[in-house]
């Protein structure tokens, strides 16, 4: 019988063997393995059946995992699965030639068998690459049994250079291999993404470890990751990377003012598996910081990050703030009540002084001239002096919410329309015009009183601060969502510095004083608090001896509906204007 008679013949026992090896490589005969792939070996195994050298060398890199020695040389163990179809299979004899399975070299580089180089698939290679493969192959040829692996470039028939996980096995004194046996995996695509993840990592690295705040990432277990300013704000003293999850609680937790509870806290947001957002911890000391906690999820748990924070300072300022603020309440609270109990007590006698003053101007005896203007004197003055005392009241009662109001459905176009009727008069007296534009619009919901005592202290400025010739002028406007009220003068107007606190109580404007104009600064401020009440706002905007222009905005809120809006169409009647005969225009949006 010729030898390939034999081989062919032994072929179908050889494929069996392999079987029952490969079946029992998770058993617990691990030299019965060995035996049957002495056996497979010396049987005849043929280099160009690639299926079958492929599955022996898979079995000699299996029994890695087992104890067995033949004749004093330990086998390799690597793994526990057969080299996959898509390997690169080389051997390299003691001679020096090398075996290459073909359909192999095909499916990973794209060669037929009969291109390889004349000297091999060394040939293909990178330069750059060939030195450090050398060196291993020599390294593992000088130590039987031993495996060694390195990656290595190697050319694709279309050019490419293709990464391959090269895994390299001394058998050249194990009985009927005795080659150097090599297998390579195509891991381009892996190396690639690799280097990109290493790369993102360590930025994410330095990133992490330039925070400002203290970071903690563990994998559920053990610390993987911490930076400087956790060590600031906990002061370890040691080394927290690599400590467990449950040191790193304790460590945590000693450094609390109250470590048991805080301990439990920790405890409970990582078995919670949510995320914790500013979980304040009081550490020892009076420092406080706050803890963030997110939990690092893929396809299923992978660790956690922490994240703290040291606000000691904040927390101090904040503290102190809110004292202050505690100390400025109450201040303003005792200032109410002492302004509004001054401003009772001065009304009572004022009132008093106004009642004997107007007894006296009705007395029947006639006063010389020099008394009448005495006693006009003293009434202007009680008068001034209890309006005064009327706003310090109303002002009280604003900013502590005393204040009641008797809301009701409130036409606005009809309240302008009336506030500045009766300042037309007032304004004619002076020379000063008084004219006005009144769309229609929805009505609004508010206190007309309170509104109309809003419309004639802005009135009652526009024409303190217009001199003879001058003009005061009204325009009210409205949509579906509010009504805006602008009353503009070509008055002496406000330094642009002094806007910012026009409505500030006890506030006037730097020119108004050295004008001599009279007034106490109350009056912007109650009409500001007014509108705030009505939900609305108010703004000034003005230029120095060129005029003022103040804005009222109030929405419609409830109490508008469509039939509110559909009734107060078509116009009204003209009133007063500067004493010409022109008056105030209403319907549409006005005429002068």
């Amino acid at each position: 019988m010729s030898s390939d008679q034999a081989g062919q013949r032994a072929r179908p026992a050889l494929a069996g063997l392999l079987d029952e090896a490969t079946r029992l490589l998770g058993g617990d005969d691990p030299a019965r393995v060995a035996d049957l792939l002495h056996e497979a070996v010396l049987g005849g195994l043929d280099p160009d059946d690639t299926t079958v050298l492929r599955s022996v060398i898979g079995l000699v890199r299996a029994l890695n995992d087992s104890s067995v020695e033949d004749g004093g040389v330990p086998l390799p163990r690597s793994g526990l699965q057969p080299v996959a179809d898509r390997a690169l299979v080389v051997t390299v004899n003691q001679d020096g030639s090398m075996a290459v399975a073909p359909d192999a070299l095909h499916e990973v580089l794209g060669y037929p068998i009969t291109a390889l180089p004349a000297r091999g698939i060394g040939e293909l290679v990178h330069p750059h690459d060939r030195a450090g493969l050398e060196r291993a192959f020599a390294s593992l040829a000088a130590a039987p049994g031993s495996q060694v692996e390195v990656d290595a470039r190697v050319r694709h028939a279309d050019g490419r250079w293709l990464v391959l996980a090269i895994s390299m096995v001394n058998l050249l004194e194990t009985t009927g291999i005795n080659a150097v046996v090599a297998h390579g995996h195509n891991v381009t695509e892996k190396r690639a993404a690799d280097r990109a993840l290493a790369v993102e990592r360590a930025r994410l690295r330095e990133l992490v470890l330039h925070l400002a705040g203290g970071v903690v990432v563990d994998d559920g277990y053990r610390v993987l990751l911490d930076n400087t300013a956790f060590d600031r704000i906990f002061r370890p003293g040691r080394p927290v990377t690599g400590v467990t999850v449950a040191e790193l609680l304790d460590l945590i937790a000693s450094e609390c003012a109250d470590p048991v509870p805080a301990w439990e806290t920790l405890d409970r947001m990582v078995r919670s598996g949510t995320v914790h957002r500013a979980v304040r911890l009081a550490l020892a000391g009076g420092r406080v910081a706050t803890c963030d906690l997110v939990p690092l999820r893929a396809s299923s748990s992978m660790g956690t990050l922490w994240y703290f924070r040291d606000i000691t300072r904040e927390s101090v300022a904040r503290s102190e703030l809110e004292e202050t603020n505690r100390a400025l309440e109450e201040a303003a609270n005792l200032k109410s009540r002492f302004v509004a109990t001054v401003s009772h007590e001065l009304r009572t006698p004022l009132t008093a002084v106004l009642a004997f003053a107007e007894m006296l101007e009705d007395c029947p005896d006639p006063f010389s001239a020099q008394q009448a203007a005495h006693l006009a004197v003293i009434s202007r003055n009680a008068n001034r002096l209890l309006r005064l005392v009327d706003d310090l009241l109303l002002l009280s009662r604003l900013e502590t919410n005393q204040l009641s109001m008797s809301f009701t459905d409130i036409d606005v176009a009809d309240l302008v329309v009336k506030a500045t009727e009766n300042h037309v008069p007032i304004g004619a007296r002076g020379g000063i015009s008084v004219t006005a534009a009144v769309g229609t619009g929805p009505h609004i919901h508010g206190d007309p009183a309170r509104l109309t005592q809003v419309l004639d202290n802005v009135l009652t400025n526009a024409l303190k601060f217009t001199k003879t010739g001058g003009a005061v002028r009204v325009s009210a406007t409205a949509d579906q969502a509010s009504w805006t009220i602008a009353i503009s003068d070509t008055g002496i107007g406000v330094p642009a510095a002094d806007l910012p606190g026009l409505f500030d109580a006890f506030t006037r404007a730097s020119n108004a004083g050295a004008a001599g104009i009279p007034g106490s600064g109350l009056g912007l401020s109650i009409c500001k608090q007014i509108v705030a009440v009505h939900q609305g706002a108010m703004t000034i905007e003005s230029t120095e001896d060129v005029g003022t222009t103040v804005r009222v905005t109030l929405p419609t809120g409830p109490g508008a509906d469509d039939e509110d809006i559909e009734g107060i169409g078509g116009g009204r009647p003209a009133v007063g204007g500067n004493g010409s005969g022109e008056g105030i225009g209403t319907g549409g949006m006005g005429r002068r």
